[in-house]
């Protein structure tokens, strides 16, 4: 098995599966380091019986069935943002599995998509500033 990045944040696990859920269907909006303004929206979807990807607000009592370890299926859209126009930049997709350690949880991150733009690092800060 290829893992781009492997982490632990120090959260409870049904902290940070409920962190994720809470981010699906949301965006932010910033700055490139070349002052473009970029929209990131952020589409997440939990394995169900190992065999599909199921969006996550299409659960209602995942939280409550769930124990130990999780998949999900995180997409990054970027699009950039103009006075006129929006335009697509990228759409990176990276598979996730939260396993619970204690109190704590690891992360195993692999990225999916071959575009260029976010990478585990990013997801990995983003999934941190939410948690």
């Amino acid at each position: 098995m290829r893992n781009d990045l492997v982490f632990t944040i120090q959260r409870p696990f049904i902290d940070v599966v409920s962190a994720i859920c809470a981010l699906h269907g949301t965006h932010d909006v910033g700055r490139t380091s070349g002052g473009e303004m970029v929209r990131i929206d952020f589409s997440g979807a939990v394995a169900e019986k190992k065999i599909t990807f199921v969006a996550a607000d299409r659960i209602p009592d995942l939280l409550s069935t769930i124990t130990e370890a999780v998949d999900f299926q995180i997409e990054l859209k970027e699009t950039t943002l103009m006075s006129d126009r929006r335009i697509p930049r990228s759409k990176n997709v990276f598979l996730l599995r939260i396993t619970e350690t204690g109190m704590a949880c690891e992360c195993t991150v692999v990225k999916t998509s071959t575009m260029t733009g976010q990478d585990a690092m990013d997801l990995k800060t983003l999934l941190e500033g939410v948690v």
